[in-house]
């Protein structure tokens, strides 16, 4: 361990980061899951809307993230934008229950669009775009695998918290839930992200006010930068494919063990808890891999656990096998997202690392979570709430196999 790494986890930084990522990604988490299954339980079970709302709110991800990250790296400050995206995040959370009683299941579709984005620009402005870009400024490449891990284990430790939502949901209503939620992510920003400090190294940038915002966004994309980035993009094309087949399932997982397995909310947060201490390895050990100059391996292995586990829970004959099939996919999603968010940020530009947390949402946000969703609604509309979801996540995963072949000709990301 480094110098650096051990001053690092024995700091008050280590607990802001673990307390903003936690409570980040049980504010994601409850959005990703908990509405989708709000909408379908007590507004419509039609599954369009849900694959809408979910387009919907990657994009104003994205767009937040390219446009507050850029502001972000002009003013050379990211604690105000943590601190208070937070706080007006875990807000607007509470306040997603309203959509019920609006008029009309019409009105009702469109205001879950609506707030979910709203919800959504104050945590990509808080979350995706700032607190992502400072756990890059405040480390190095010696310490950047160990942090991503730890940002990564988030989803994780949020999962196992949120394995007792169903629970809450089944006896107290999603009203309580949304509002306890709410709740602790605003205390959790306003505590944390008074309690952090900006990289010394940030410093604003009079420069870049020359052009717009949304210009110098877009820059990001030019052939220019493409070319002169070449193995990062090739990084985040390879993740981009995976979590596409993995949005196809993940976006209906909560519908369809409630429908297909006929196993209640409770029990079926559970379900998924048991894989956790699979993930949790796999993210640590898939950031010491990082450290060590190896995420490229990781990277390699990723997919094929992955679709293994997909095509074992779509032909899994009761709950043991799907218990070992969610271990096999989310082991193999940890893998990817750590090694690949890893060898992205040790890539970024350092001039601009909050618009390229832009970029990376592009391919871990929007894209999959426009086209996964959409896929597996159509999927249901056809066949209803069956294994085929699975067996298709599994499917588009193994396309990620072609910027990986391409990476390996790469010698620089061994």
């Amino acid at each position: 361990m480094t110098k650096h790494q051990q001053s690092f986890m024995h700091s008050n930084v280590f607990w802001i980061i673990i307390a903003l990522a936690v409570l980040g990604q049980i504010a994601w988490g409850l959005e990703n899951s908990w509405f989708n299954t709000f909408v379908y339980d007590e507004i419509t079970a039609n599954t369009q809307p849900i694959a809408i709302m979910n387009g919907a709110s990657a994009a104003a991800a994205t767009i937040t993230t390219f446009v507050m990250g850029t502001l972000s790296d002009r003013r050379g400050k990211r604690k105000p934008f943590i601190k208070w995206g937070y706080v007006i995040w875990g807000i607007t959370t509470a306040g997603f229950y309203i959509c019920k009683f609006f008029p009309g299941v019409y009105l009702q579709c469109a205001m879950v669009v609506v707030l979910d984005c709203v919800m959504t620009f104050f945590g990509s402005t808080a979350n995706d775009a700032c607190f992502n870009a400072w756990t890059t400024d405040i480390s190095d490449t010696g310490s950047r695998g160990q942090i991503t891990s730890i940002v990564q284990i988030a989803p994780l430790i949020s999962g196992i918290i949120l394995a007792f939502a169903g629970a809450v949901v089944d006896h107290l209503g999603y009203a309580v839930f949304f509002i306890g939620t709410g709740a602790l992510v605003s205390l959790t920003g306003l505590i944390a992200g008074s309690a952090l400090q900006d990289s010394t190294d940030l410093k604003p940038n009079p420069e870049a006010g020359k052009i717009s915002m949304l210009k110098q966004a877009a820059e990001a994309f030019s052939s220019e930068s493409i070319k002169n980035n070449r193995t990062m993009f090739l990084i985040l094309t390879a993740v981009c494919v995976l979590l596409c087949g993995f949005q196809v399932s993940f976006a209906y997982e909560m519908i369809y063990a409630n429908q297909f397995l006929k196993i209640s909310k409770t029990w079926a947060t559970f379900l998924t808890a048991a894989a956790l201490p699979v993930m949790v390895f796999a993210s640590v050990y898939t950031g010491r891999k990082c450290d060590a100059g190896k995420g490229f391996k990781a990277l390699e292995i990723a997919p094929i656990l992955f679709v293994s586990g997909a095509v074992l829970h779509g032909l899994a004959p009761n709950i043991v096998f799907i218990i070992i099939a969610r271990a096999l996919l989310y082991g193999g999603w940890m893998t990817m997202m750590v090694a690949a968010t890893a060898m992205f940020k040790n890539l970024e530009p350092q001039e601009s690392r909050g618009r390229y947390e832009g970029v990376r949402m592009v391919f871990m946000v929007l894209v999959p979570m426009i086209i996964g969703p959409e896929i597996g609604s159509l999927l249901i509309s056809a066949n209803g709430i069956q294994p085929i979801l699975y067996l298709v996540s599994g499917l588009i995963a193994l396309f990620a196999y072609i910027p990986i072949v391409i990476l390996r000709r790469d010698a620089s990301v061994r």
